[in-house]
């Protein structure tokens, strides 16, 4: 209704403007200037700040003269709501290409319709592609606020009804930390959520947002509280990584990812970090700290000590580890027999030098000399380097060990590898 206000008075406006030149333009001819001369003195005065040309404030006097004042409003084009430049065949087929694939972009969408031959070059622009699209609810704002839209998600509220069945993953940027060297580090969060509970199996804020970074949170969760049945993630780049999906398939985690713009049904995880955003980390500013080892150790404290003993509203007033303690029942755990903890070590190819060594997180590392000049496979846990396997053609051959150049400058035989 603003709108059509909006408008209505635009064009009252504009007419008053215009009359306002028609009557300059009739008190001229009075004073015995032509039409063409009046027109002239006309376009050099501003009328509703602008300036027009001589032929504009003719067709205005002609006009005025014909119909008076209303003869001065602004006509509405007589094909106004209709699309020029596409036939109704056009039409159909774009809206048709655009409510099955709301996921594509306008440009590959047309990209795909010329190479179809359905619409053809020159013929239209890009603009009025997008305008088509408005008028029909059908540009990206509108098909995200579509609840029948197959992309977005879940619009019901949900909550498992026992512990572990499903657990939430993602990541959010935390507090920027200044060393006593004067370095800067702008953190990560990394948590994972059990869904009935809201318990934080496990939570850490890394120097960055890496896979390894995760993997290290995820492994940490599982040993703290058990094996879920499910793991929900966005679609980021660490969450749909091959490593992830092998993980989870050997532990017998069913690994599921939110679809695009369905931000609410990640939105216990979303508010969790707002909980933590505004409860902890607002007090850092009272007391900062200057390591990230200190910022995890208090971070850890505040989770188990405040947040999972502090009643939630939405768990009819238990807090988190209570919920948590009376849903569990039968965790489920790894079976004896499996090593889960090797499942997440990180691997990475290297091409053994020939003085039988490798580089590794900028260090240098021995591996047994029989395997100079060979291709291998290193797995390795980065928060902890006590064990760095080496693998030759899918075979575990041994642990590398920091290469010690004072050690090596002795005089050895190949079979001391193994000294100590």
């Amino acid at each position: 209704m603003k709108n059509i206000t909006d408008n209505k008075s635009k064009s009252q406006n504009l007419a008053l403007a215009r009359y306002a030149a028609v009557c300059f333009i009739q008190d001229a001819i009075s004073q015995n200037f032509s039409l063409a001369r009046a027109a002239r003195m006309a376009s050099q005065r501003q009328w509703n700040g602008k300036f027009y040309s001589p032929s504009t404030l003719q067709h205005w006097y002609h006009c005025w003269k014909k119909g008076n004042f209303p003869a001065l409003q602004p006509q509405s084009r007589k094909d106004k709501g209709s699309c020029r430049a596409f036939s109704p065949a056009d039409v159909q087929a774009i809206l048709k290409a655009r409510t099955q694939y709301p996921h594509l972009t306008v440009k590959t969408l047309i990209r795909h319709l010329l190479s179809q031959g359905i619409l053809q070059a020159g013929t239209f622009s890009l603009p009025s592609v997008y305008r088509l699209l408005a008028a029909h609810n059908l540009d990206s704002h509108s098909i995200k606020l579509l609840p029948q839209n197959p992309q977005s998600g879940p619009t019901k509220a949900f909550e498992c009804p026992l512990a572990n069945q499903l657990w939430m993953a993602d990541v959010s940027h935390g507090p920027t930390i200044r060393l006593p060297s004067g370095q800067t580090i702008r953190t990560r969060l990394i948590a994972t959520l059990d869904d009935c509970s809201r318990l934080v199996p496990h939570a850490q804020y890394y120097p960055d947002e890496t896979l390894c970074c995760f993997l290290d949170t995820f492994k940490q969760a599982l040993a703290k509280r058990g094996i879920p049945d499910k793991l929900y993630t966005d679609n980021g780049k660490i969450f749909t990584s091959h490593h992830l999906k092998i993980v989870c398939a050997n532990l017998n985690i069913k690994l599921i990812h939110a679809k695009p713009y369905a931000a609410w049904s990640k939105g216990k995880m979303e508010r969790w970090f707002r909980t933590v955003q505004s409860d902890f980390e607002a007090q850092l500013l009272l007391q900062p700290v200057d390591s990230l080892q200190l910022l995890n150790q208090r971070f850890w404290q505040w989770l188990e000590s405040q947040y999972h003993q502090r009643p939630h509203s939405a768990l009819a007033g238990l807090c988190p580890a209570q919920r948590f303690a009376q849903c569990a029942q039968c965790l489920r755990t790894a079976p004896p027999d499996t090593d889960w903890e090797a499942l997440f070590l990180c691997s990475a190819e290297r091409r053994v030098r020939l003085d039988a060594t490798f580089s590794l997180a900028a260090q240098l590392w021995e591996v047994p000399p029989h395997l100079r000049g060979q291709l291998i496979l290193v797995k390795f846990d980065p928060f902890n380097w006590s064990t760095v396997q080496v693998w030759f053609h899918n075979q575990l051959v041994g642990q590398a060990r920091r290469c010690d150049k004072h050690l090596n400058s002795k005089t050895y035989t190949d079979r001391d590898y193994e000294r100590h």
